[in-house]
């Protein structure tokens, strides 16, 4: 099996976080959030450490890329000390990880120091003319 790497797990949360509007995307960020709760709260008899300062346990930065890559930084790091976690971690990749490799896929991000100084327009698939004013 091959490691999960961070910069694949990001894309992967970036393509879930994407598609939840829908049910699939839903349950996607559903059991990642699963997964980070393992690793961010303590288990049964298993003390996980404190979180990351700034990282909440519940809610999983989607909207910031460098917090993103400091979780997934730490997932990544757990799933090589813990071989159960990582076969787990690997699962949810492979299920959910498929949709940021699609054919047709698009992933819109505006991320690090951007500086957005009118306006943006991100999607797919537009139909018709866009106005601004």
């Amino acid at each position: 099996m091959d490691p999960v790497t961070v910069g694949a797990l990001v894309a992967a949360v970036n393509a879930a976080a994407s598609g939840a509007g829908g049910e699939a995307g839903r349950r996607a960020l559903d059991s990642f959030g699963t997964l980070v709760r393992r690793v961010l709260r303590r288990g049964e008899g298993e003390p996980a450490g404190e979180p990351e300062p700034g990282l909440d346990p519940v809610a999983i930065p989607y909207d910031d890329d460098a917090r993103l890559r400091q979780l997934a930084d730490l997932l990544v790091e757990r799933a090589r000390q813990d071989p159960e976690f990582g076969r787990d971690l690997a699962a949810w990749m492979r299920e959910h990880g498929e949709a940021a490799g699609e054919p047709g896929a698009v992933h819109n991000s505006i991320t690090g120091d951007a500086r957005i100084t009118g306006p943006v327009i991100q999607g797919r698939d537009f139909h018709g003319p866009i106005s601004f004013g």
